[in-house]
């Protein structure tokens, strides 16, 4: 196949990069023209039935009676969105504290969160760990675990009436 290919290309010693090849107008195969065309042209693979010419696009008009629009819809667009922020909007509440808010839970969740990682780095650092640091560590991380569970909600507020996420 690709002998095939290299064969229709034929000799291109006569060929010059600066020299335009001929150009054939839009139309049905069997007319052809070797007249250069006001398009741009480019070079067609001599197998290619179907040799179009590409020309630049017509330039818009700004006669209203010619285009259908020629209102720019864009300021108008913004407009209606200003008076819809305006109307609509949100200022989100402050954020509640991080950390600050009550000092049992934020241990609890110190304990609960750090003694894992504590222990990871001390078996990967410490080899010879002394055995009592590892049980302290252990009961840490179980009373931390128990000061969250206890501190959970047991069951919902009577006077609470939402349903869960608000869009």
């Amino acid at each position: 196949m690709w002998a095939a290919i290299v064969a229709e290309l034929g000799e291109l010693d006569g060929y010059e990069e600066d020299q335009d090849p001929p150009v054939t107008p839009a139309g049905p195969p069997s007319a052809t023209t070797t007249e250069p065309s006001p398009g741009l042209s480019f070079p067609v693979a001599p197998w290619v039935a179907d040799r179009r010419v590409v020309r630049p696009a017509q330039e818009p008009t700004r006669d209203p009676e010619l285009s259908g629009r020629d209102w720019d819809g864009t300021s108008q667009i913004d407009d209606a969105e200003g008076v819809v922020d305006a109307d609509e909007h949100f200022v989100p509440p402050d954020p509640g504290p991080v950390l600050g808010g009550d000092p049992l839970l934020t241990m609890a969740w110190f304990a609960a969160a750090g003694v894992p990682i504590f222990l990871l780095v001390v078996l990967v650092a410490w080899r010879d760990v002394p055995p009592a640091l590892v049980q302290a560590a252990a009961a840490v991380f179980v009373i931390g675990v128990a000061v969250l569970l206890w501190r959970m909600p047991h069951r919902r507020d009577p006077s609470d009436d939402d349903t869960g996420a608000v869009v």
